[in-house]
């Protein structure tokens, strides 16, 4: 996102309708992916309510 578009509350609402959208379908949970370096998104999905559950594994390929 563009440094000037930060805290404009963008965020937050695309969240808050996509767990709207989720409980209307009768989901259960919201479960999101980022990566680990990204300390400020972490932050960021934790003040909406996200807590940290799984660790992430990959492999690089050629």
């Amino acid at each position: 996102m563009r440094g000037d578009r930060r805290s404009a509350g963008i965020g937050k609402a695309m969240i808050a309708r996509a767990i709207e959208i989720a409980q209307q379908r009768g989901c259960q949970r919201v479960e999101l992916t980022s990566s680990a370096s990204r300390k400020d998104a972490h932050r960021f999905y934790q003040r909406l309510g996200f807590s940290a559950s799984h660790v992430g594994m990959k492999l690089m390929l050629k």
